[in-house]
């Protein structure tokens, strides 16, 4: 039914609206038609439950999935280790494992390998572009590379040559070097590649503290220097007899502090190698 519409007339008690009685059925029949719809409004019930979707209560374990069909159920996903080593091999398309084999890629596929040593004696020794071994030597590193050295009872080590360059000193102009070494050496020789006035130190605060030093004055006894050479040029200093240097930092560390003064006569860097012995683990 249409929404009926009560005349009210053009102005008050112009005697042209509808009557009271038709008004007031018009007003009837209008709410009748309100109440209806109303009541055919269907309040739809908020779900608690699975089961108010229509799916049953899972049990432990269980997840929820998609049916594929627009209904959902719950379905065991892992209710315990899927993978014996059967499986694995079935997943991986490959042969039953031995003992003591590992499951390795092969470059083109998955398949159970002796789990083996890879290196003899003379692997390591191509590996490490070293020489062969004698009996009862050991695998050291030298300063610079590794090599066999005696083992055992003797303890002896063999020389390193450890080396550092400074960066570019104008003539006469100094610098602070740090060289990888041992804690404690003995000092064989002192080799540059041009000529340069070189200091080493037993630490970097005697370093400091002997800065100010002219070439030519002698350092005090207890200065921390361990050696000074003036080379020429490119040269190679004996250091005759030998002598024991050492870190003297807290905690003690392989670094050997040098100073180096460029005497070249142009700007450059320095190249300093020191032959040493180590003396201490």
């Amino acid at each position: 039914m249409a929404k009926q519409i009560i005349n009210v007339g053009t102005v008050a008690n112009d005697g042209t609206g509808d009557p009271i009685r038709s008004a007031m059925t018009k007003t009837n029949e209008n709410f009748t038609e309100v109440y209806t719809l109303i009541n055919d409004i269907v309040v739809p019930t908020v779900p608690t439950e699975l089961t108010d979707l229509g799916i049953a209560d899972g049990t432990v374990g269980q997840l929820l999935q998609a049916d594929g069909d627009g209904t959902f159920s719950f379905t065991t996903f892992i209710a315990s280790n899927p993978y014996t080593d059967a499986s694995v091999n079935t997943h991986l398309n490959t042969a039953t494992g031995s003992a003591g084999e590992v499951l390795s890629w092969t470059g083109s596929d998955y398949d159970w390998v002796a789990q083996t040593v890879a290196y003899t004696d003379a692997s390591v020794n191509t590996h490490l572009n070293t020489g062969a071994a004698s009996a009862g030597e050991v695998l050291s590193w030298t300063g610079s590379d590794y090599d066999w050295i005696a083992a055992g009872g003797s303890g002896l080590q063999t020389r390193g040559s450890p080396s550092q360059t400074t960066a570019s000193l104008a003539n006469n102009a100094a610098g602070n070097l740090n060289i990888t070494g041992y804690k404690t050496y003995a000092l064989l020789s002192i080799i540059t590649n041009k000529a340069a006035w070189i200091r080493i130190y037993v630490s970097d605060a005697a370093r400091t503290a002997d800065a100010s030093r002219s070439e030519g004055t002698d350092p005090a006894p207890d200065a921390g220097v361990i050696a000074e050479v003036i080379t020429t040029g490119a040269q190679t200093v004996l250091v005759s007899p030998g002598v024991i240097g050492y870190n003297h930092e807290s905690p003690v560390t392989t670094t050997i502090p040098c100073a180096v003064t460029n005497k070249s006569g142009s700007t450059g860097t320095v190249l300093v190698s020191l032959e040493l012995v180590q003396l201490e683990a």
